[in-house]
């Protein structure tokens, strides 16, 4: 019997289908329209099939990804078009017309795993932000405690090309929770996920064993980034385990440092009569105020302050331009630079004619700022590979300003298994941030964790990193005795007094960490270099700290050789090695003394050739050559049409 197609919208991409593949196979495609059963089609797929949703189409509801019988994939996307982009390539929010769109309604899940679904693939689709920024837009597997066997967990799943934003005024808590076992996340641009007074994420997972391949996606969180661990797993046992983080762009937009409620401008203050206003001169400030998701109301900066000379029986009107986002504003006035009442509207004037307001103070200090804490954060993990990657744009907010922190957390006293371990972070850049990196040795006494170990930071570029983004500017703070680290052929452009500093213990007993290499580095040494608690700096610190370290040859520029390992190089303007500093360019420069010095005869420093190769294009979210499409059709394959 022949086939009829009934949706308009692909007629050609259906008219195909039907062409190239017989009737007799089982496979089926389904095509859902605007208007239809998402959940209906979702609980009617199984393993082979494939989901076709009307581009341009919003499906709103909480939809659950069920746990089918059978093996093979089951594809949901976006119907294809010529203006995707393949794999290997990245989308993003310029490509939002051609998906259809994924909506919650509250504050649940847009999209969730059932217990042990299986096989799921959501390709090119968009998802929305939940309402008022709640909760998670997409869990895949289950966080709370009900996940408390490995039997429950998801599996076999892949995120491709997908574009997952919060709001821009309300953020997003979480955009994707990410506890499942054998997950893909590609080629998709998470966005907007923010939020205030808690963290946000764009991905984290706590509850999921892994593996994961997390590779070629733009992720832009305030709180972490990307974060694995930080609330203890239901399942014993459980670290994610095999983790590979590769060819990602992360980064947040540098408007976020300001506040979210810009501060009122065109403030004017104009002397009435009419009121009950005693003779004299009256100031007033603005402050804007509006939601900021998650049911906190947000508050600007104080404006300028406006005065006004009032008359017997006088008034005072203020006026100001409205500012985006904002429901209400808050009027302090009276006594110039010393207000101490408020009256709150909904306009952009305000008349005081000498009434009674509510009693408090202009609020001192910026107005509401995004919660901001670091761009990569394991605190349960194990065999993470770190490679290619561009990590940007962070600053000291709601913690010290490590961009990159390693620090196991048994953060409800019931995971002493908790660990960070076998880390490799290689080949990635770091540009724009507060201070390099957080490693510690275990959590505190009281909720104690597993040793933090095997850790290899290699051939990496960290540069514009210091005061500017209100950190301290060190590369590296090591605590509380983690073991088996390796800094090796780093290049690091930093304005702190530290390159590296070292804590915990005491004097007599300091925190002693074992099986250390820091060798072929180049960097600036700064006041202190190699420093820490208890000891002074160089010998003191490595022979306190460090008990049978290999420091050597390292460039740590303006340092003293006395202090230090023979070995090592400290003369020369740290900036006189590299080609174009300045301007990002990290290349030695011909003649440099770095070149083949390094004790295993390569170039002190990072290996800019490979480097720069393993991050080409991965800002501009494209692949550095071909590799296999991340989902196949199935061969056997029938046009079903609702």
């Amino acid at each position: 019997m022949p086939h009829q197609f009934v949706w308009v919208g692909v007629p050609a991409v259906a008219l195909l289908l039907a062409l190239l593949v017989p009737d007799s196979v089982q496979a089926e495609t389904r095509f859902v329209q605007k208007g239809q059963s998402l959940q209906a089609a979702l609980n009617a797929a199984a393993p082979g099939d494939i989901l076709l949703l009307e581009p341009g189409a919003e499906f709103v509801g909480n939809f659950t990804l069920p746990a089918k019988p059978g093996e093979g994939p089951i594809i949901v996307r976006s119907a294809p078009s010529d203006l995707l982009p393949t794999a290997g390539q990245r989308i993003g929010p310029e490509q939002a017309s051609l998906l259809a769109r994924i909506r919650s309604p509250n504050a649940a899940s847009a999209m969730k795993t059932a217990p042990g679904a299986r096989g799921w693939q959501l390709q090119y689709l968009e998802f929305a932000g939940n309402h008022n920024g709640y909760g998670d837009i997409l869990q895949i597997g289950d966080g709370s405690k009900s996940q408390n066997a490995v039997h429950l967990v998801p599996q076999q799943i892949v995120l491709s090309h997908l574009y997952v934003h919060g709001d821009p005024r309300v953020g997003q808590k979480r955009c994707i929770a990410l506890n499942a076992a054998h997950v893909r996340i590609v080629d998709s641009y998470v966005a907007e996920c923010k939020a205030v007074g808690q963290d946000a994420q764009a991905i984290a997972g706590w509850n999921g064993p892994g593996p994961y391949v997390i590779e070629n996606n733009y992720l832009e969180g305030a709180g972490e980034n990307v974060l694995f661990g930080g609330s203890d797993p239901a399942i014993a046992g459980l670290v994610a385990d095999g983790v590979t983080f590769r060819r990602n762009h992360v980064a947040r937009p540098m408007s976020w440092r300001e506040p979210i409620l810009a501060t009122p401008q065109g403030a004017s203050a104009t002397a009435l009569a009419g009121g009950s206003l005693a003779p004299g001169v009256y100031g007033y400030r603005i402050v804007a105020r509006g939601a900021v998701g998650q049911g906190t109301t947000g508050r600007s900066t104080a404006s300028v302050e406006v005065r006004a000379t009032a008359g017997g029986d006088g008034a005072v009107r203020i006026d100001w331009t409205p500012v985006s986002g904002a429901t209400e504003y808050r009027v302090y006035g009276r006594t110039p630079g010393a207000q101490t009442t408020f009256w709150t509207v909904t306009t952009t004037s305000f008349v005081d004619t000498g009434g009674g307001g509510a009693a408090g103070a202009v609020p001192n200090g910026t107005g509401t700022v995004w919660t901001v804490k670091n761009l990569f954060e394991l605190k349960n993990a194990r065999n993470v590979i770190v490679q290619g990657n561009i990590f940007e744009n962070h600053w000291k907010e709601a913690q010290p300003g490590y961009a990159i922190v390693l620090t196991p957390r048994n953060s409800g006293g019931t995971c002493t298994w908790c660990v960070v371990e076998r880390v490799r972070f290689e080949y990635n850049v770091v540009r724009h941030v507060s201070a390099g990196f957080n490693v510690l040795g275990r959590d505190v006494a009281a909720t104690p964790s597993l040793q933090t170990n095997d850790i290899v930071i290699r051939h990496n570029l960290f540069y514009d990193m210091g005061a500017a983004y209100g950190g301290n500017g060190w590369f590296l703070q090591i605590g509380d005795a983690p073991r088996d680290l390796v800094i090796d052929h780093n290049t690091v452009s930093h304005t702190g007094t530290s390159l590296i500093f070292l804590y915990g213990g005491s004097a007599s007993l300091p925190s002693q960490v074992h099986g250390v290499e820091i060798t072929n580095n180049a960097a600036r040494h700064g006041s202190y270099g190699i420093n820490g608690q208890h000891f002074s700096y160089g010998h003191g610190i490595i022979s306190g700290y460090l008990p049978g370290a290999s420091v050597a040859g390292n460039y740590l520029a303006g340092g003293s050789a006395s202090r230090y390992p023979s070995g090592n190089r400290f003369g020369g303007a740290f900036e006189d090695e590299f080609v174009q500093p300045q301007a990002g360019d990290f290349r030695l420069r011909a003649g440099s003394q770095l070149q083949g010095a390094a004790t295993d005869g390569t170039d002190v420093g990072a290996d800019l050739g490979q480097l720069l190769q393993r991050v080409d294009r991965v800002a501009a979210g494209t692949s550095v050559g071909p590799r296999p499409r991340t989902v196949e059709a199935p061969r056997n394959l029938r046009i079903v049409l609702q």
